[in-house]
């Protein structure tokens, strides 16, 4: 089954099973690496995205439930990789690490 969605600010239709994780389709269909597979329970974070604005753990989220909605990984954050949240995963020693450096991201976009 098609879903459609917006994934960092464009257009997304993957031709997936409606259950699979967003997680996986982000990952294995869309070639989208940087979120990231932790504990697959959603307990971690490492799989945190924003779906519309809402930390949401991809790992659990069916990709039928995000059809029409925006969805923003750490990729989406700045084409260029200049986003504080982006930089901080370069540090190991930053605060998020291991877990997903987007978490923090609602803090630095809403202040």
């Amino acid at each position: 089954m098609a879903t459609t969605f917006i994934l960092n600010g464009k257009s997304q239709t993957v031709d997936v099973s409606p259950d699979m994780p967003l997680l996986w389709v982000l990952r294995d269909t869309l070639n989208m690496t940087g979120t990231k597979f932790g504990c697959g329970m959603a307990l971690c974070g490492a799989c945190t995205v924003h779906i519309n604005g809402e930390m949401t753990r991809s790992c659990i989220t069916p990709i039928s439930s995000v059809a029409g909605k925006k969805v923003t990984t750490i990729e989406g954050l700045s084409a260029d990789g200049s986003h504080p949240v982006q930089l901080a995963k370069l540090c190991p020693r930053s605060p998020c690490w291991p877990r997903s450096p987007i978490r923090p991201t609602p803090t630095l976009t809403t202040s």
